[in-house]
């Protein structure tokens, strides 16, 4: 039995693969360039099943994306939004070809990184996957980098390491009340060096904890969410496809 919703139009299928708009599909349709399964098609609203159907544009396959995928180093000053009028935004960085509207939606970031936080950020226009991933019941693990304004002493540092494992009391940010944070993990790389877990994601969260624990971040990177880890490779602004394997693993996670 076919699932429902691995059945699309002809004409949408082509207008999300960068064919044109509606008209513009409609008119390449009815020429007789366009092919199902080895038989030639008219009707622009004729019914495909991405599961099964091959489509091919005067003789040529066409490989039918539903969905996105996109690692990004994300670079600091950066927006996650897609306007605005003070800085740079993440989107800018996109090329429009990566950046455009798929069968499964638009492009949207899994989450948000701060304007100064630098690092890993998720692409992808699979809603489903990015709710889970975000979504505190599935509790994905967010590991940070995080330079610290002050040194912190050796017993300083295992106050930091307990405290943050039973949970601290994080002060109201913005919008964000004064509220307890899920326990977290800290590893000292040195004084004013360390390594950050957290599973909630809440606004300012690893900023937040470290105010509570009596310091300040200075600067920060996501170095991983869930299974995928921020390629060392890739320079600040730059972005690149997520495999499958990445893919696999990401929605494995959350299933």
């Amino acid at each position: 039995m076919v699932s429902v919703k691995n059945i699309e139009r002809l004409d949408k299928i082509l207008s999300n693969s960068g064919f044109g708009s509606r008209r513009d599909v409609k008119r390449i349709v009815r020429s007789g360039s366009v092919e199902v399964n080895g038989q030639k098609v008219y009707d622009p609203e004729f019914k495909i099943d991405l599961d099964s159907d091959k489509i091919s544009i005067d003789g040529e396959i066409l490989e039918v994306e539903k969905h996105s995928y996109f690692m990004m180093n994300k670079k600091g000053g950066a927006v996650c939004s897609t306007k605005s009028d003070r800085h740079q935004t993440v989107y800018e960085f996109l090329l429009p070809e990566d950046n455009q509207k798929r069968l499964g939606g638009s492009l949207s970031t899994v989450g948000r990184l701060d304007a100064d936080t630098e690092g890993l950020l998720i692409f992808t226009t699979d809603g489903e996957l990015n709710h889970k991933l975000t979504f505190p019941k599935y509790e994905v693990k967010k590991t940070y980098l995080a330079h610290l304004m002050n040194a912190v002493s050796d017993s300083e540092k295992t106050e930091y390491i307990q405290k943050a494992k039973n949970g601290v009391r994080m002060p109201a940010a913005a919008n964000d009340p004064e509220c307890d944070a899920k326990p977290c993990v800290i590893e000292f790389l040195s004084d004013d060096k360390c390594k950050i877990t957290v599973t909630e994601g809440r606004f300012h969260e690893v900023k937040r904890i470290f105010i509570a624990l009596g310091n300040e971040v200075v600067y920060l990177k996501r170095l991983s969410m869930g299974t995928l880890n921020l390629e060392e490779s890739l320079e600040c602004g730059k972005y690149r496809p997520l495999s499958q394997e990445e893919i696999c693993a990401l929605k494995d996670l959350v299933s």
